[in-house]
């Protein structure tokens, strides 16, 4: 799995996630090292995420307050909603337009990350 967050300009890193993720690795592999220092460099933020287990579980609710992160009421199960999930389908439109394709798992990342820096910059504000 892959994780990747955008914002009105920008984006953040992608975070390569291996096995299954729980609370506690959420914080600990993206929120922490990825999701604090892009906020960080931002002068105002609204935190959105959808309502997948793990995100509403205490430990993460308790995160968010503890780092005074403002996040974005989200309806449940609505996906389609969601400003990531449309640049998602862009990068992967542009996936397949790229030849040769990536060889490892690594120059996919890379290549998913550029294609996302890509789509944000170009098409991100249609959708906010």
């Amino acid at each position: 799995m892959v994780w990747g967050g955008i914002g009105y300009h920008s984006c953040t890193p992608l975070v390569r996630i291996a096995g299954a993720l729980n609370s506690q690795r959420y914080i600990s592999e993206v929120l922490e090292p990825v999701v604090l220092p892009y906020l960080q460099c931002l002068s105002t933020a609204i935190f959105q995420q959808n309502n997948a287990r793990l995100h509403v579980t205490r430990i993460v609710q308790r995160f968010f307050v503890n780092h005074q992160i403002e996040f974005l009421p989200w309806p449940v199960r609505s996906p389609d909603l969601s400003p990531l999930e449309n640049m998602w389908s862009r990068v992967a439109q542009r996936l397949t337009q790229i030849t040769p394709p990536a060889a490892t798992p690594r120059s996919t990342l890379a290549t998913c990350g550029s294609c996302l820096v890509c789509c944000t910059l170009r098409t991100h504000p249609k959708y906010l």
